[in-house]
């Protein structure tokens, strides 16, 4: 990439003879005779390194290098003095600068200095864009490509840059909470405080006073204030997950919030005034639980502003392989490990597996059985999930995602071992002749124990 050098120098000569130095090398460079005209061009971007004298009239280097170092991390800046001294030199280095420099210049040496500085910024440019890019594909953490979930997805970024409060329903693990993180990332509050409850996990007094603070003495412990989250998430987001386990005195004031954005600590009287934007999940019916009388119906609507669905593993079956491969890179990472991939017998067990426990239930299941596998593949023997007798199944699971000769290497399997190696029979079965049954194994390099050969 080609860089903007800003030499910032008093002196004409010096300022223009470093320019037609640097130019000559390559560079694109923009002169400045003080501080102020420096700060003008700063202020306008696309500066890659700084070289500033650090005595001049008005704004001086010193000046100009507090402000870059402040309000534009990652930019260089090289500082130049005709006065060198080492209560200078430290005191410029303490505030930033890159390198100190004393004039005369040795150009060759600066020359290096600018180079070995303008590698540590491409370097951070470069961890930027790919902390950005992250940043962006994060927002789309919903794994899979299911119809059922593009719905998910589509939904998502409708309403996430919105203000509504947003309901996340579902069974436990199928990943409410990744639903609420994609909704932040993609709305305009992605900077402000994301703020996250486990309602579930804490006490029916905690509960209150972890949502909405105390103060000092309000109750026995109470020996100092303490902020709650809806406080602390002011100007952005808080997630309130199993929200269906509240009780009816914090359903009160979390009605309250929602309607008017006002609340008051426990044992406190001043209201404070919040912007926070309510994202809540449930594994619960909350309809049920409304006509059952355990949660009320004025909340329930308040936090439905939208509801997102969250469909189960089992109704979206497409999406295994794509989590499998997710799932599996990150473990063998964790784990040190190098496994290539899932054997079919073990796959047969992954995609027809009802996942009872979800997304969250896959996860685990991968990750044990990467600690597990002694070799390059995963095997049926190394998953803690398996599937019924197969002698009670009506038929043969073949896997999604298996490749039509795969598929044909399984189903001859299969029926050969039901019909305990007998290839008169299972060619019947097949609709095919032995010699084209002989043919397929041979081609297959399928080694079968011998059986009868019933004629």
């Amino acid at each position: 990439m080609k860089f903007t050098l800003l030499v910032i120098d008093d002196e004409k000569n010096i300022r223009e003879g470093l320019a037609a130095d640097f130019e000559m090398d390559g560079y694109d460079v923009k002169i400045a005779a003080n501080g102020d005209e420096g700060l003008e061009f700063l202020s306008k971007g696309d500066i890659d390194l700084v070289i500033t004298d650090l005595r001049m009239p008005g704004t001086s280097g010193e000046d100009v290098l507090k402000k870059v170092t402040r309000e534009m991390p990652g930019i260089p800046v090289i500082v130049l003095t005709g006065h060198g001294s080492i209560d200078a030199a430290v005191s410029a280095m303490q505030n930033g600068a890159y390198d100190f420099l004393t004039k005369p210049l040795n150009l060759e040496h600066l020359e290096l200095v600018v180079k070995r500085a303008l590698k540590g910024r491409e370097l951070s440019l470069q961890h930027q864009e790919l902390l950005s890019e992250v940043k962006s594909k994060s927002s789309d953490n919903m794994i899979g490509k299911s119809p059922s979930l593009q719905k998910v997805n589509n939904l998502i970024n409708k309403v996430a840059d919105s203000k509504i409060s947003i309901l996340i329903t579902g069974e436990s693990g199928v990943g409410k909470e990744v639903v609420a993180d994609a909704i932040q990332q993609k709305s305009s509050r992605r900077d402000k405080p994301f703020i996250k409850v486990h309602c579930a996990a804490l006490s029916e007094s905690l509960l209150e006073s972890e949502l909405f603070g105390h103060e000092k003495g309000a109750f026995t412990g109470a020996e100092t204030l303490h902020k709650g989250k809806f406080e602390l998430a002011d100007g952005g987001t808080i997630f309130l997950d199993e929200i269906g386990e509240i009780n009816p005195g914090v359903q009160v004031k979390l009605l309250r919030v929602l309607q008017e954005k006002k609340f008051e600590r426990v044992g406190g009287e001043k209201t404070i005034e919040v912007d926070v934007r309510v994202i809540s999940a449930t594994n619960k019916t909350l309809e049920d639980e409304v006509k059952q009388k355990h949660f009320r119906e004025d909340l329930y609507f308040r936090l439905k502003g939208i509801e997102i669905m969250v469909p189960p593993l089992r109704e979206r079956k497409d999406d295994i392989p794509l989590l499998l491969n997710n799932f599996l890179l990150k473990y063998n990472k964790e784990n040190n490990k190098n496994i290539k991939g899932f054997s079919n017998s073990a796959k047969n067990i992954l995609f027809n597996y009802d996942w009872p426990g979800n997304v969250r239930e896959l996860q685990h299941c991968v990750e044990s059985a990467v600690v597990m596998a002694s070799g390059d593949e995963i095997q049926a023997e190394d998953l803690t999930i398996k599937l019924e007798d197969k002698k009670n199944s009506s038929g043969i699971l073949v896997p999604y995602g298996i490749s039509l000769e795969d598929a044909e290497k399984m189903i001859i399997l299969e029926n050969l071992e039901s019909n305990n190696g007998n290839k008169t029979k299972t060619a019947d079965i097949l609709k095919i002749g032995r010699k084209t049954l002989h043919r397929k194994l041979n081609e297959y390099g399928l080694v079968t124990s011998s059986g009868p050969e019933e004629e």
